[in-house]
């Protein structure tokens, strides 16, 4: 994957987030391709410092858990 642009990374994290409190932990369930779905990762860990995870669901696409900013190693 190549270096990604501030824009591309929050273009990708205001998919996956919540639209009322980025803050907030995430939980997202989407089609994402496999791409999207890393790039989206990327954007949390850039954004919030905490680890997402990540797991491939039967139907297609994604869910991608992480704590999110508030309640990772970044948070208050």
């Amino acid at each position: 994957m190549s270096c990604l642009k501030r824009g591309e990374l929050q273009a990708a994290f205001d998919q996956v987030s919540d639209p009322k409190d980025w803050r907030a932990p995430i939980d997202f369930t989407g089609d994402l391709s496999a791409e999207e779905a890393q790039v989206a990762c990327q954007a949390i860990r850039f954004f919030t410092a905490s680890e997402p995870t990540l797991q491939e669901l039967c139907s297609g696409g994604y869910r991608i858990k992480a704590d999110g900013y508030r309640l990772g190693p970044a948070g208050p």
